[in-house]
């Protein structure tokens, strides 16, 4: 049951009989268990999405890039530290997320053994948002390590070309030069910026929307302590 639901179902009681705060606690408590089993419920769907994109972004850095540069006869071969980069941001995002798992499982472990509905409500917002800070920080990490791979792909890709043409990077007409970094720079801002909204919007529509409906109840439960 969402909140305005809740709220016209006092409302219609309220008419026939007057409701006391334990009822409306009892109501409140209702709809925070509900929102919660959602959360677990995300909390899985999302380790399936998370595992996957980690999934595809280690098969691209260590086998289908270096298939499509081998079935393109290049000579290039990506830098070591490239492919570290890539690991490390990989790696924050996932200890990120189990991290934000953990916390989240010992948060609801001990309200249910210890914690009122209040305290349960601001633990667990408090916990979705130092997660909601986590990921985004993570979120940048890899889009910085995108932004870099491409640059460097793209430098080399210029140069290997320009020498299969027998010229220098110097000797490039300045027109092509400019089309090329153009061009490069739209793909670079759709990828990159693609992956980042994607995964934005991912994360807000597993657990942001969560944050502010936990707090319109917290607020509910505040007016009638």
């Amino acid at each position: 049951m969402e909140l305005n639901d809740l709220k016209k179902a006092w409302q219609k009681m309220s008419s026939k009989e007057e409701l006391n705060e334990s009822q409306i606690e009892e109501m409140l408590r209702k709809h925070t268990s509900n929102l919660i089993e959602r959360i677990d419920r995300n909390i899985k769907i999302g380790f399936g999405i998370l595992f996957i994109l980690i999934a595809l972004f280690i098969l691209d850095d260590f086998f289908f890039s270096p298939m499509l540069l081998e079935s393109m006869g290049s000579d290039f071969e990506i830098p070591l530290w490239l492919n570290f980069l890539s690991i490390f941001t990989n790696a924050l995002i996932f200890v990120t997320f189990i991290y934000f798992v953990v916390k989240y499982y010992r948060v609801k472990k001990s309200c249910d053994i210890s914690c009122n509905l209040r305290e349960t409500l601001v633990k667990i917002i408090k916990t979705l948002k130092i997660y909601q800070r986590l990921f985004f920080l993570a979120l940048i990490f890899l889009s910085a390590a995108m932004t870099v791979s491409f640059i460097t792909g793209l430098y080399n890709g210029m140069e290997e070309s320009a020498a299969d043409n027998g010229v220098l990077m110097s000797d490039i007409p300045l027109p092509m030069l400019l089309l090329t970094i153009l061009v490069g720079f739209v793909v670079l801002v759709l990828m990159v910026g693609g992956i980042f909204l994607l995964m934005r919007w991912g994360f807000r529509r597993l657990y942001g929307n969560y944050i502010h409906k936990l707090k319109n109840t917290l607020n509910e439960l505040d007016e009638i302590i």
